[in-house]
């Protein structure tokens, strides 16, 4: 029974020390890698000139200048992006993530943007304005994500939608609708005004599919000291406006906070 209690006593110590472990390498580098998704605009995305740029990408540097380091974007495929914090690829995931209990399950997250579902059709094609109205229609959604959710739980409602087409990324589902492989795509508000706002003559949001859901910071559930130097770091840039000037910059309308 002793050696147990010896044996208990030594993982928990170790697993102490590792909990901390990578806030104590953030600091000791002076960088926060933060894992991005770029065909998310106006979230984040790519430049003409490359650069990485974003309302995510934004809020992520004002959060690792609090932290007194650098934020470091790495890019990763959506699909993989999840996988890709577990085997400590980077420090976070700040890339529109949705807080939902299957992913709650596998990380830790810090909530600081809400965000809704939204219908986009052609300005040619008939207007989606309600669940139902997805009958007999071809769906296009990104692959693993809260709209692709969504869309699966109208169909199970009974909704019998044409098919559901997925892809790796929101710009592809945009690039289908304009060549007739879709009828309808349904993603995050942002990013539908934003790609109508792009190309006014060819796409309209015609409706909204989902109420705002909250989005959230990934942080490995190992790693519960950056947690909470991220939760202080989201409430201090709401304080002082840094977050509402940066949401208005990307989003043209003020945040509700």
């Amino acid at each position: 029974m002793k050696r147990l209690l010896v044996l208990a006593t030594l993982l928990t110590t170790l697993f102490s020390l590792s909990a901390f472990a990578d806030l104590d390498a953030v600091v000791k580098a002076k960088k926060l890698k933060v894992a991005v998704d770029t065909t998310y605009p106006p979230m984040e995305f790519e430049a003409t000139d490359g650069k990485i740029i974003g309302l995510d990408v934004d809020l992520a540097r004002e959060l690792a200048k609090i932290l007194k380091v650098e934020a470091e974007f790495i890019v990763m495929p959506w699909d993989g992006i999840l996988a890709g914090l577990q085997s400590n690829r980077y420090d976070i995931i700040m890339s529109s993530m949705n807080i939902t209990p299957e992913r709650s399950a596998a990380v830790n997250f810090v909530p600081y943007i809400s965000m809704g579902q939204v219908f986009v059709v052609k300005q040619t094609g008939a207007a989606v304005t309600k669940d139902t109205e997805l009958a007999g229609k071809t769906v296009a959604v990104q692959v693993d994500t809260t709209s692709f959710t969504a869309v699966e739980a109208i169909q199970k409602k009974g909704v019998k939608i044409k098919a559901i087409k997925t892809f790796p990324g929101a710009t592809e589902t945009f690039s289908a609708l304009k060549a007739n492989q879709a009828d309808v795509i349904v993603t995050d508000e942002a990013v539908g005004r934003y790609y109508t706002g792009l190309d006014a003559k060819t796409f309209k949001v015609s409706g909204n599919a989902l109420k705002p859901e909250p989005i959230g910071i990934a942080v490995r559930k190992a790693d519960p000291k950056l947690l909470k130097v991220l939760e202080e770091a989201v409430k201090t840039i709401k304080a002082n406006g840094t977050y509402s000037r940066i949401y208005k910059q990307w989003l043209k309308t003020e945040p509700t906070l």
